[in-house]
């Protein structure tokens, strides 16, 4: 069995594995962007409402980046994208390191996300470029994997770091994203992309991935296929729950522990990443019999079964259970949601749809951050409220995936198949 999932992930593409290596090394330094709202509640005395507006705010701000690096995956090279966007990033992060720490130093950790916002469609594209619909699913699930295996050294960097040496920290994640960069800069190569010669020869080929006259616009495609763009709208409010865990819980953290309560938080994003690494190999293969709306309802009561276990705010040891059963439905919610584009969108249209569904997931998580402000200070700082709140929100979007199913399956009757 343990064999049978490690070997899941050959047959793949060099390119797979090398955007997969690329994932991984750039994770062990993505724990910067997670740690702000320590950063701005800890390091620049800001209050919770006024961290968590802010971070609202430049979440807004990022809604122009993700359909402008959408529009650039489809117009220009997709690796040229991803190498200008992280030498970008590498110059933020050394900067960040030299100079004082002071609400500057927040503004550059801003455009350091915006620009891997900016190439974050190119990189979900490429994995679709280098693989055939059949192996989509593990092109996805590897990536994801790869993310986590680094996420998970970077957080626990990021927990002993932050307190007392954080401009090492920024120079350790400007070196993880040069050494990720030089990887795509020299392996990924555009002629090993899957041909349509391959494509059409590959198992389980998905007849809706032929490439359509460029000139149409992303939005008369989503309009020719509703229940795609309605499932893509849904996944963004159904998200809402998932959000809660990088604001809500270091805000909740740092008012029962203080500053110590960032290396908590540090160690639950390892285990995060730990169950991640354990999880996803073993889920690709249990679930692969189950399409991807109903596995998306799995994850997200998943999720809310972790927000749940979050609100016993001063047990330690069961937030981490709370973690664990969260990050299950993470696991399953990305193999979920990541193929049911790919599958569904002409291969000429997925860097914009890649775009429009970055867009629409930033307006919730804005929309997301928002609310915590308006209902910290409108509760008085009532975390467990808060929760479930949002909890709500998440069982109405599973109702509503329930409603969508039915139509998906009419839309797109060849990916259920022999399910």
């Amino acid at each position: 069995m343990l064999r049978q999932f490690i070997t899941q992930y050959g047959g793949l593409k060099r390119e797979v594995y090398i955007l997969f290596v690329g994932k991984m090394v750039t994770a062990m330094g993505s724990f910067v962007w997670p740690m702000l709202t320590f950063f701005l509640t800890t390091k620049l005395n800001l209050s919770d409402g006024t961290a968590t507006m802010l971070i609202a705010t430049a979440t807004l701000l990022f809604l122009p980046a993700a359909l402008f690096g959408g529009k650039l995956a489809d117009r220009f090279s997709r690796k040229g994208i991803i190498v200008f966007f992280d030498c970008l990033t590498v110059s933020l992060y050394f900067l960040a390191a030299m100079l004082p720490l002071n609400m500057g130093t927040a503004v550059i950790l801003f455009f350091a996300g915006l620009f891997q916002t900016m190439e974050s469609p190119a990189y979900d594209a490429l994995n679709a470029d280098y693989s055939t619909s059949g192996q989509r699913e593990k092109a996805y699930s590897l990536s994801y994997l790869g993310f986590n295996l680094g996420y998970i050294v970077g957080a626990s960097v990021a927990g002993v770091l932050f307190e007392k040496y954080i401009r090492l920290a920024f120079c350790i994640n400007a070196l993880a994203v040069f050494s990720s960069t030089v990887l795509i800069f020299f392996f990924v190569h555009k002629e090993n992309a899957i041909s349509e010669e391959e494509e059409s020869l590959a198992e389980s080929y998905s007849e809706y991935e032929y490439p359509v006259d460029d000139k149409i616009s992303v939005m008369t495609l989503l309009r020719q296929r509703p229940v795609l763009l309605g499932v893509l709208l849904l996944g963004c409010v159904a998200a809402m729950p998932s959000n809660l865990m990088g604001v809500l819980l270091p805000l909740q953290l740092k008012e029962t522990m203080g500053e110590a309560g960032a290396a908590i938080y540090g160690y639950l994003n390892s285990l995060n990443g730990f169950v991640v690494i354990v999880f996803t190999p073993i889920f690709t293969v249990v679930l692969k019999r189950i399409t991807e709306i109903p596995k998306t309802v799995i994850g997200l009561l998943l999720f809310i079964a972790g927000n749940a276990l979050f609100t016993f705010e001063d047990a330690v040891a069961i937030l981490f259970v709370g973690m664990f059963v969260f990050t299950l439905g993470e696991v399953v919610t990305v193999l979920g949601s990541k193929p049911y584009a790919s599958r569904r969108v002409p291969a000429s249209h997925r860097g914009r749809v890649g775009g429009i569904s970055n867009l629409t997931h930033s307006v919730c998580t804005s929309l997301t951050q928002y609310l915590i402000s308006f209902l910290l200070v409108a509760t008085g700082s009532n975390y467990y409220l808060i929760w479930w709140v949002f909890n709500g929100i998440g069982f109405a979007a599973g109702a509503a995936y329930l409603f969508l199913y039915g139509p998906d399956k009419r839309a797109f009757p060849k990916l259920y198949e022999n399910k």
